[in-house]
């Protein structure tokens, strides 16, 4: 999984008249040609090495799980940032709450909006890293680092910028210019979460070595509290060649170590990524059944904004899954106009001038550019849970973006998906509870499948009940 420098080559990168001046693909032949940075002749550490307080908190848990080595690091990528896991959780729950809780999401929603997303952006930016925000505590979650069977194939960090691969972009999904790779690109997102976020994520990691499912299940009193924020960015490594998509003109870019495309992939290398979408949830018991707020963020480039995070563009926010709407629509690949569904009594989408066209959720419910059109946010988080017993998504909502609506839409069994379910209660009572939280439940899934192989053995509680991939795309 790891690229390999040699040791003979990599000397050649401390050699007398090796000037940085130069790239470090013209310095060392075994640099990549998008090679960024060799470290500086006579040095052994990066330009953005910062001494630490050695009392300073550090995560007990891996960091990330794919990365080139080190000797390819100094060699070829020595300005790029290295990421590391915040996870000095508090130990109780902040007693004040984010600010914009105090406005009516329903009758201002734009505003809303646009206040959690500058919440959220609040000295985590640019480069999305809570050890530099002097403003507000940020965490991660943990345990995101790598696994041999959680879905996505070959996913988990990488250690760049700590993206996780998350999910496959259907031909024409991004729009009628997405032309390259016959479609197949991929999504790689990161997610902090606020201190009442972090709250409940010590409670669940309080012993390291054996997570408690509990915290976040209300059966046993547990669930996030709320206050809670999480903040997902997206990031997708279209477009490529013959790709004309003018929002992705003028990009947000970073580089990440990454799978040249999302199912086959066994390699991985060092690839631009650029931002697509930012998702919110908040935690606030003025949502109705559901407790939650989701909301969804497009990028557009063609706005200029200095800060380009400032080009996220609300698309809309959802507190409900409307159960009672059984309509069986889906706007096709690739979207050409935003279908605003006034019928929808728990969803609100902006329809704003700047944003670009989107295809939605089943039946106008809020989904975002990275997401399928045949579910919404919330048909997916109700059923995050530990084990996965439930689908992420109902049969035949894959493969997505047809002309057509998929066969089984709006019948009794494709229902059960666009229920509302109170927050910390699982749609199977057989599975906690990770509260609407999709990368709460693969962690630990990854934790109990590495403690299972770390000892070379099993627990009985394990055949209880048989999970189920947690798997969103289709692989054509």
């Amino acid at each position: 999984m790891k690229a390999i420098l040699s040791p003979a080559i990599a000397a050649l990168l401390l050699a007398p008249g090796m000037g940085v001046a130069q790239s470090a693909a013209a310095i060392n032949p075994a640099c990549p040609a998008n090679a960024t940075k060799p470290v500086a002749p006579g040095t052994n550490q990066s330009p953005n090495y910062v001494a630490e307080n050695p009392n300073a908190p550090q995560s007990p848990y891996p960091d990330f799980g794919f990365m080139v080595t080190p000797a390819e690091y100094f060699g070829c990528w020595s300005d790029q940032p290295i990421f590391r896991l915040k996870t000095d959780f508090p130990e109780a729950v902040p007693k004040e709450l984010p600010p914009f809780m105090e406005m009516d999401f329903q009758t201002d929603t734009h505003a809303y909006l646009m206040a959690v997303r500058d919440y959220a952006l609040a000295g985590n930016t640019p480069d999305w890293d809570p050890f530099a925000n002097s403003q507000a505590n940020w965490y991660h979650i943990p345990w995101l680092h790598t696994s041999t069977s959680a879905y996505p194939p070959n996913g988990g960090t990488e250690g760049f910028r700590g993206l996780i691969k998350e999910a496959p972009v259907s031909p024409g999904q991004l729009g009628s210019g997405q032309m390259g790779q016959d479609g197949n690109y991929s999504v790689y997102a990161i997610t902090l979460i606020n201190e009442q976020g972090g709250y409940t994520m010590g409670q669940m990691w309080k012993d390291q070595n054996a997570p408690n499912p509990e915290a976040t299940d209300r059966r046993y009193g547990g669930g996030f509290p709320v206050g809670t924020v999480f903040a997902k960015l997206l990031f997708t490594d279209a477009p490529k060649g013959v790709d004309h998509l003018p929002f992705l003109e003028n990009p947000l870019s970073w580089l990440a170590y990454i799978t040249p495309n999302f199912w086959t992939s066994s390699t991985r290398a060092v690839q631009q990524v650029n931002l697509l979408q930012m998702d919110i949830a908040v935690r606030d018991d003025r949502a109705g059944e559901t407790g939650w707020i989701l909301g969804t963020f497009a990028y557009n480039g063609q706005l200029g904004n200095e800060n380009k995070f400032e080009n996220l563009v609300p698309v809309g926010l959802m507190w409900g899954n409307d159960p009672d709407n059984r309509t069986n629509k889906t706007t096709p690949f690739p979207p050409v106009k935003t279908e605003v569904n006034p019928d929808l009594k728990e969803t609100i989408i902006t329809d704003s001038p700047d944003l670009p066209p989107q295809h939605l959720g089943w039946n106008g419910r809020l989904n975002g550019p990275a997401d399928l059109n045949t579910t919404s946010c919330l048909s997916c988080h109700i059923n995050a849970q530990y084990p996965a017993v439930t689908g992420l998504v109902p049969a035949g909502a894959v493969p997505d973006g047809g002309p057509m609506p998929p066969a089984a839409g709006g019948s009794d069994e494709w229902m059960l998906w666009f229920q509302n379910v109170a927050a910390g209660t699982s749609t199977n009572d057989a599975a906690y509870s990770t509260d609407f939280s999709f990368q709460v439940a693969i962690a630990l899934t990854n934790f109990f499948e590495a403690r299972d192989a770390a000892e070379q053995g099993m627990r009985a509680a394990e055949f209880g009940v048989q999970p189920i991939p947690i798997q969103r795309g289709f692989n054509d």
